[in-house]
């Protein structure tokens, strides 16, 4: 059985080719306070099926009041979490990572490109 894998989501604060390190941190506190919301625990395990099979455990940040006022529309909050969640998930089970934003109307959210061509601007 091969060991699980953990996805912090403050990495995300590291920064990606087209994730400044600064909206990598936002996403991760948006992923806090869903997780936390929903009575999860830092250490709660995340199973993938699909076309990929594993488990990972998520560790992130406490929540704060503050962060909690932050992050009050619940909405927003949940798009950005599940891009931060979806950003690591992509970069543990795939060579790709997010290149580049894509404008509004073009029917997706992020370009993808491999992680050994993309320019790193961290």
């Amino acid at each position: 059985m091969s060991q699980i894998q953990i996805l912090n989501l403050q990495s995300l604060s590291q920064g990606l080719p087209a994730i400044t390190p600064a909206f990598g941190a936002a996403i991760a506190e948006a992923g806090a306070i869903c997780l936390t919301d929903e009575a999860h625990q830092p250490g709660v395990t995340l199973k993938v099926e699909g076309e990929f099979s594993t488990t990972f455990k998520l560790d992130w940040q406490p929540v704060t009041e503050q962060t909690r006022r932050c992050w009050n529309d619940e909405e927003y909050t949940t798009e950005q979490a599940a891009y931060g969640i979806a950003f690591l998930l992509i970069l543990q089970l795939t060579n790709l990572t997010v290149i580049e934003r894509s404008r509004k109307g073009t029917g997706f959210d992020y370009w993808l490109g491999s992680q050994n061509s993309a320019t790193t601007f961290v």
